[in-house]
Parts: C-alpha cells; sequence; structure tokens
C-alpha cells in the first residue's frame, strides 16, 4: 500500500514528497519499504507540484486536487434504444415537458435495480449524476404528486394509440396483498395468492404480440372480474378507442355482462362456465355430434 512521505531539504529549505510503498523482503524476511520522489510542495502555497520526471498521467494521478469520477453507462445504452425504438421519450416529453428526463430515470432505475423509489438518488450518482439533484426522495415524492389524472389519462391514450395500430390488447386482473392502511382501494376480496390479507386490485392493459403494457387502472381488492367489465368499456369510451373485438375467459362472464355487450353492439367471444345449466343442455343436444375423436376435427 502506497502513502505520502515529506522530506525538507536542510540546505534549500524545499519540501519534497516521496511515495513510499511497503513490500516483503524474502532474503530478510522483513518488511521494507521503497520511496519515490514524486515531487515537492510550494513554499508559498504548500500546493504539491508533481516532478517533471512523472508522465502527464501519472502527475495527474498523483495530484490531490484532482478528483476521478466513473459513471455507469451500461444499462442507459441499452435502455435508450429501446425508448428510442418505441418512440417513449418524444411521448413522455409531450406529456410532462417539465419533468420527462425524471420520469424517464426512474423508469431505468426501476427496470435496472427494481428497488425502491427512495434509492434512486443513490443509483442515479453513478448513472446520471447530472440529474441527482432532482431524484432525491422529496423531490420524487413531489413530482409524483403533481402529476394529475388528465397527465396520466393523455399519455395512456396517445400510448394506446400507438400500440393498437399494429397489435391487440389482453386484460386482465390481478390481486397484491398490502399491509398498507391509507390506502382507500385495500379490502379484503378473492385473494389468488390464498393470503389471509386484504389486498389491491390491479387492471392492466398489454400488448398480445409485443408484450408492452398499455393501461393500468387500481381497483378495490373487493371488485370481482365481472364487475370491472363496464368500467373498463367505459374507459375506452373516454380515450375514444373503438372497433375492439373483445376476447375474454370465463371471469367476466354475467348475464348483466352479455346483455351491456350486445346492447352497446360490441363485438366479442366470451368463455362461458360448464356450472351454468342452460350451457350443459346446449352440450347435451350436439353431444352424439361432438363425441370421439371426429369430434376435435371440427
Amino acid at each position: 500500500m502506497a502513502y505520502r512521505i515529506n522530506h525538507v531539504n536542510k540546505r534549500n529549505g524545499i519540501t519534497y514528497v516521496y511515495e513510499s510503498t511497503s513490500y516483503w523482503n524474502k532474503e530478510k524476511k522483513q518488511p521494507r519499504s521503497k520511496q519515490v520522489c514524486i515531487g515537492k510542495l510550494d513554499p508559498k502555497t504548500g500546493e504539491f507540484i508533481p516532478s517533471n520526471r512523472l508522465k502527464p498521467e501519472q502527475a495527474a494521478a498523483r495530484d490531490p486536487e484532482v478528483k476521478v469520477t466513473a459513471t455507469i453507462v451500461g444499462p442507459a445504452l441499452i435502455l435508450d434504444a429501446i425508448t428510442a425504438k418505441l418512440g417513449l421519450e418524444k411521448l413522455l416529453k409531450s406529456c410532462f415537458p417539465k419533468s420527462y428526463q425524471q420520469i424517464q430515470i426512474m423508469a431505468y432505475y426501476l427496470v435496472a435495480y427494481g428497488g425502491a423509489l427512495s434509492r434512486c438518488e443513490v443509483w442515479s450518482k453513478n448513472h446520471v449524476p447530472e440529474l441527482t439533484s432532482s431524484l432525491t426522495s422529496q423531490r420524487i415524492s413531489e413530482l409524483l404528486c403533481s402529476i394529475t389524472l388528465n397527465d396520466k389519462h393523455k399519455f395512456c391514450t396517445q400510448w394506446m394509440d400507438k400500440i393498437i395500430s399494429d397489435d391487440y390488447l389482453c386484460y386482465d386482473i390481478t390481486s397484491i396483498s398490502s399491509y398498507a392502511e391509507s390506502n382507500q382501494f385495500i379490502r379484503y376480496g378473492h385473494n389468488r395468492d390464498k393470503e389471509q390479507l386484504p389486498q389491491l386490485n390491479l387492471a392492466m392493459l398489454y400488448g398480445q404480440k409485443e408484450h408492452l403494457p398499455v393501461y393500468y387502472q387500481q381497483l378495490p381488492g373487493s371488485i370481482t372480474d365481472v364487475l370491472t367489465l363496464n368500467n373498463l368499456l367505459k374507459t375506452f369510451r373516454a380515450m375514444d378507442i373503438t372497433s375492439l373485438h373483445y376476447i375474454m375467459d370465463k371471469g367476466f362472464y354475467s348475464k348483466k355482462n352479455i346483455d351491456h355487450l350486445v346492447d352497446k353492439r360490441h363485438k366479442f367471444t366470451i368463455s362461458v362456465p360448464l356450472s351454468n345449466k342452460w350451457v350443459q343442455n346446449a352440450i347435451d343436444d350436439i353431444y352424439q355430434e361432438i363425441h370421439g375423436p371426429h369430434g376435435y376435427q371440427r
């Protein structure tokens, strides 16, 4: 390990700076040190003056005033390319002109690291130091609170228009268990993880081909899939999204939903639970036609 030693020349009064490196002498079996003069101290200011014998890069490395920093660029190289390909930066800038950079970096942090946003400031020091001061925990909280429902609606509408131009939309709901007490959506309901905890339901729309998220909505934990369909249709109407064909699993089946879809002239395909009596009767009517291997060819 190298350390510095100052020696004062008694003849000229100049203080010379030596770099001392410790090593183990195998012959004498004792620790020894090797000292090399690397410069001197200015007699008036006390500043370090590198020796002329040192190369420029060696002198810079030994200058105590020189501070070396490193910036990690790997995640940004990959995520910038993805963002540019998807046109996300342009869309974020259009919807959030004053904070789009911070929103983008927070998304990068969540993708690359995945921790709580309160740690984003520490992460940004090595990745985007120029934005670190605007990514403190307090600033992030203020930024998130400043995003209104209209802002979210504007972004999701433009993003959805972009996705559905060449993709199909899939809709599903998942439950997230929580100990939170202040969230109005946390309630007891059908817990998919079989945990004895209240939960939040998260509805999500995503593209079938690209698997890109399109839209999300927080729902009370007690709400069932059947009751969410009407809210979904209202959302599409508010976004002026038309000409959709809805494909749904049996969790969305109910007489009320079917009547509503037919009444609004929506195109849809829905799975029907076999527990319904009329479904069982319909199957019985054509049982002989579909029974056997030949039935799979129809």
